[in-house]
């Protein structure tokens, strides 16, 4: 029986009162109750029971549920529905009539709501101590969803990968085989408890995992987990923080989440990550006290990754050590990237291009490569020799304006619609032999329906689209699906979930997948039917974000050399540069890109491409200029810097009079600030959360409106139209305007208000750093880093004293190679240059130097007012020769 409210009244009736006696021998037998009601230091008494015990038991009875039935007979826990509602967790998908709802659960008549009792009867019981070995046996043999059969045996499997990094892998022992490892030394340790199993595993800094005996569910196409790892704050998923009542779905989709799923966790002031490792769809959602619930649509099983910390920084290690890193960054990579894809006929499209590159070079428009201006898809015909045409005419119009070719390229082969003309006329076969050898070498590898077996038709746009399974497939026929005479400098890869614009009918997708709500509707509206068959037999469903990653390895093997590759789909893959894509223009979404590229890079994906302004339809540039500039000045700190247009172009040249010149000098500042970026990101994500910079300072770690570049900036950018002042909420340290010197006086936590125009985007430097930049910038990043001589920014950290400031020093390093990185430290007097490593040909050899030599100028903030020559800094124009550096071991400058 399940336990419920049911709302009872007693009615009481009155005595008459002119049947009362009043005679004496009746009154000396007067109730208690009377006696209690004319008796008034019982009834202060009474007054103050009602109020201490009775009060709160009427509030607790309904903000509560009681749980009235009996014990269940299996001899296990009870379970208790005494549970307040915001900690309630819904037992299948919650909201039903109650008799729909499971006989194991708890039902709330009043919100006709189903919920599991605390510990929950929907777990998996232990007959022995657990180890590897050991097969766990259901409770209960139905489960709340559909009353399915419970997986019949789970096993649990405990991976100690390293000291500070283990896995928890749930899984289905008739369709898979784990066992994991052990380590000696290790920061954590964990406890499975029996008979019901309840995990808990802790580090030296406190709990970090606990599943707190709730639901453990496995079905066919469902299974569910909850647990806690925190009771104070999350960060992950797209949001900083992570609040109660968000849910994600972990897919590879259109706008889904592009960087590895990794929650960073912090208690007992230190911070510790979990990562959910699910190739199938998973919903992931935050519900009150912190509790994570995690239902996947799969049959195998579930497994999370625990990564012990103490610090943000450590777990992001840990995460990279396990998917791997990003290895061959190009200081090209660092600049501008321009694609469009706004022409509809090759004859445009080569207009157009040209245009754009003549416009460009006129107006010194700062640009490294450039896609085409329309989109290339791999074709089943080759009866159109026009586009390969335009393709290598087009590449050398960009190789004779120096500049490099990175095509976007998508998965899904465009079919030609007469292959499936039923007439033979004399012409279909003539394409037919000229057009399909291709298609039909390729058909083994082409996804099908589930119903009919017949090549399943995707739509993108208006072209009809065939998908190919590139786990398979020989590197031979991938090499033939890149027709072209023409080499590549890097790869865009885009709609790789793949994109399929086809009308889904999610209607009868519910009644085939226990659980299906429009979260996961809107994750596979824009991917092929979730029910393919794949050419080796097995389901699409399990292998979608499996998916990219597949085509990134085929991608590679059409090229003869390692190419740089963006990605707009991947999964558990470090190896690339992330390409996010679909993203409208608007202030919401400047603000949600920022977040979500900072997280990434903390997660371990420091390489990440953005669309400045965004990239859909959505896009009128009389409307969104002044969005744009501030899009373009935010770009200034983006890991990688991509512009990409569709219908309406939004590149540089479109705009004009003040948003162009803001533009053109956002992008200027973006080369000159190359050095800083591209060290950096030798060592550490760019963009960074204020959690992840400062974990100790509780005052400004969950803010999400300002960022720190590397170690030494901080950027506070416009979130809002038309926006006049800023607040920067201060971290530790000192600070200074980055291009004035003004020192910015606050406690740590404190908000400082400064004044923002349209041609302002406001960065700080700490201090104690020194910042190398190029300001003489050129048309490209190489070009910039050989020819434009260097200056030097030194921000002081101080000591104060009643009189004056002492003891001032700041430090910086420029990384020039894998054997070569300048040294620079400074006080208020001198400046000290040393050297690590003897790569000096880098910049000294003038047949090989990809670098400048020469300082040109220092700048120096924080000084005494007395020896500034500008308002808020001194600045000496000097001439230093770094190439001293190979005859002296220092080069001392003295301040004069």
């Amino acid at each position: 029986m399940i336990p419920r409210v049911e709302d009872t009244q007693q009615n009481f009736k009155e005595p008459k009162e002119s049947n009362l006696n009043y005679e004496y021998e009746y009154l000396k037998n007067v109730k208690w109750y009377h006696q209690l009601l004319l008796n008034r230091p019982l009834k202060v008494l009474f007054a103050i029971f009602l109020t201490a015990v009775v009060a709160p038991l009427l509030i607790y009875h309904y903000w509560y549920f009681q749980s009235i039935d009996s014990p269940p007979s299996d001899g296990y826990s009870t379970g208790s529905c005494l549970i307040r509602r915001a900690s309630r967790l819904a037992c299948g998908i919650g909201t039903m009539n109650e008799s729909d709802c499971h006989p194991q659960c708890c039902y709330d008549v009043d919100n006709k709501f189903c919920f599991h009792r605390l510990p929950s009867r929907f777990c998996y019981i232990l007959d022995q101590e657990w180890t590897e070995n050991v097969t766990l046996q259901p409770r209960v043999s139905t489960v709340p969803y559909l009353f399915q059969r419970s997986t019949v045996a789970l096993k649990l499997s405990i991976d100690e990968l390293t000291p500070t990094h283990l896995s928890l892998n749930f899984y289905n022992p008739q369709l898979t085989i784990h066992t994991g490892k052990r380590v000696e030394v290790k920061d954590y340790a964990y406890e499975i408890t029996s008979p019901e199993m309840n995990v808990v595993v802790n580090s030296s800094h406190g709990n970090i995992f606990n599943t707190m005996k709730g639901p453990l569910i496995a079905s066919q196409n469902i299974w569910e987990i909850v647990f806690k790892i925190t009771d104070e704050y999350m960060f992950g998923l797209g949001e900083i923080p992570l609040k109660q009542g968000t849910v994600k779905i972990i897919y590879n989709y259109d706008r889904g989440v592009s960087s590895v799923p990794l929650i960073f966790a912090k208690s007992n002031n230190s911070y510790h990550g979990l990562l959910i490792e699910a190739s199938t769809p998973t919903e992931v959602s935050i519900l009150g006290e912190y509790q994570i619930v995690v239902r996947s649509i799969t049959s195998f099983g579930l497994k999370f990754h625990l990564f012990t910390g103490p610090r943000p920084k450590d777990v992001m290690k840990d995460v990279m050590h396990y998917i791997g890193s990003y290895k061959h960054l190009d200081y090209w990579m660092l600049g501008a990237h321009i694609c469009s894809e706004i022409s509809e006929t090759t004859e445009e499209a080569f207009a157009e291009l040209n245009d754009f590159i003549n416009k460009a070079s006129t107006q010194n428009l700062p640009y490294e490569s450039h896609c085409g201006t329309m989109p290339i898809v791999f074709k089943s015909d080759r009866c159109d020799a026009t586009e390969e045409d335009f393709i290598n005419k087009g590449v050398q119009l960009l190789k004779t304006a120096k500049k490099r070719f990175v095509p976007h390229i998508s998965p899904y082969i465009r079919h030609h619609e007469l292959v499936e003309a039923e007439e033979e006329t004399e012409m279909n076969e003539e394409i037919k032999s000229n057009c399909t050898s291709n298609l039909l070498s390729y058909e083994k590898y082409i996804f099908r329906d589930s119903n009919t077996l017949k090549m399943y038709m995707g739509l993108v746009g208006p072209h009809s689209v065939l998908y190919l399974n590139y786990e398979s497939i020989s590197e031979e026929l991938i090499k033939q699906l890149w027709p072209y005479n023409t080499d590549v400098d890097g790869l865009v890869l885009e709609n790789n979930w793949p994109l399929d614009e086809t009308l889904k009918l999610h209607n009868e997708t519910s009644l085939y997948l226990p659980y299906f709500n429009e979260n996961f509707e809107h994750a596979l509206d824009r991917t092929p039917q979730w029910n393919l068959t794949l050419p080796d037999g097995g389901k699409y469903l399990y292998k979608n974000s499996l998916y990219g990653n597949t085509f990134i390895n085929a991608a590679q093997k059409m090229f003869n050399k390692e190419i740089p590759k963006w990605s707009s789909s991947q999964w558990m893959n470090g190896e690339v540069v992330i390409n996010r894509q679909n993203i409208d223009t608007s202030w919401t979404h400047l603000h949600k890109e920022l977040i979500t590229m900072a997280l990434g890079g903390v997660s371990g994906h420091w390489l990440w491409s953005s669309p400045v302004c965004g990239d859909t339809e959505n896009f009128e540039i009389d409307r969104h200029s002044q969005l744009c500039v501030k899009w373009y000045m935010a770009a200034t700190f983006f890991p990688i810097l991509k512009i990409h247009s569709k219908t309406v172009p939004r590149d540089p040249i479109q705009f004009v009079g003040t948003y162009r010149t803001y533009i053109g000098n956002a992008l200027n500042h973006r080369l000159s600030l190359l050095p800083y970026i591209y060290t950096t990101l030798q060592e550490g994500p760019l963009l960074r959360p204020m959690f992840y910079q400062y974990p100790t300072t509780a005052e400004i770690q969950d803010l999400n409106t300002q960022f720190n570049v590397g170690e030494d900036l901080l950027i506070t950018p416009n979130l809002q139209p038309s926006q006049t002042h800023v607040h920067i909420w201060m971290p530790p340290g000192t600070w200074y305007e980055l291009w004035s010197g003004l020192k910015l006086n606050g406690s740590v936590g404190e908000a400082v208000t400064m004044i923002t125009t349209d041609a302002d985007f406001l960065t700080i430097i700490r201090g104690g750093s020194i910042l190398i930049i190029q300001k003489e910038v050129k048309e490209t990043a190489e070009e910039t880093r050989l020819l434009s001589r260097f200056s030097l920014i030194i921000a002081l950290e101080c000591m104060n004293t009643t009189e004056y400031l002492t003891d001032c020093e700041a430090a910086g390093h420029l990384f020039m190679s894998s054997n070569m990185t300048i040294d620079f430290r400074a006080t208020t007097e001198q400046l000290y240059i040393t050297t690590k490593g003897e790569g000096y040909e880098t910049f000294c050899d003038s047949n090989i130097a990809v670098w400048a030599n020469i300082i040109k100028e220092v700048i120096i903030y924080g000084l005494d007012e007395k020896l500034n020559n500008y308002d808020n800094h001194k600045q000496i124009q000097t001439s230093i020769d770094l190439c001293q550096l190979r005859d002296n071991n220092e080069i001392l400058f003295e301040f004069a």
